[in-house]
């Protein structure tokens, strides 16, 4: 055997040498999958509850501005942008649960189920509350959003703010 066919023998990876390879990389993405996945709903729960407190701070900030109620769901989406691009990209519904009284829904859009409901209640007559309480959602998403809002009511009357 000549030294130039040793070479040629040598030259590559072994089997042994591939599947240590690939072990290595297969843990490597076990353990960094699930991690991605979690982050991915910390995004979610982080832009829900920004979403909810921002659109209650637009809403009574344009209550009190114009002392009056929004009462349909073009007028709510006019008083709120985060509404608005909420109901575009279906991450939000509005219904009328009253005829005083407007339900905006936070949905987590990957399980369907609702998370917090904001209420606008009253009329252009009086006394205005802004309440958000939490639906029965069970995704994690939810759960996470109920940590970060809490249940309150924001009551507007004329000029004056109780939270």
């Amino acid at each position: 055997m000549t030294k130039r066919d040793n070479v040629q023998m040598r030259s590559g990876f072994t089997m042994i040498e591939l599947i240590f390879v690939i072990v290595i990389i297969g843990i490597l993405a076990a353990v960094a999958i699930p991690r991605l996945a979690a982050t991915r709903d910390d995004a979610k729960v982080s832009k829900m509850a920004n979403a909810i407190q921002t659109a209650k701070s637009e809403l009574s900030t344009r209550i009190i501005a114009t002392n009056n109620t929004p009462d349909t769901e073009a007028a709510i989406k006019d008083y709120s942008n985060t509404i608005a691009e909420g109901v575009l990209s279906n991450d939000i519904n509005i219904t009328s649960a009253t005829s005083t009284q407007r339900v905006i829904t936070f949905i987590d859009k990957d399980s369907g189920n609702p998370c917090k409901d904001l209420i606008i209640d009253g009329d252009n007559t009086g006394v205005i509350s802004i309440a958000i309480k939490t639906k029965s959602g069970a995704s994690a998403v939810c759960q996470g959003v109920d940590a970060l809002v809490q249940d309150t009511n924001i009551t507007i009357g004329g000029t004056a703010v109780t939270y």
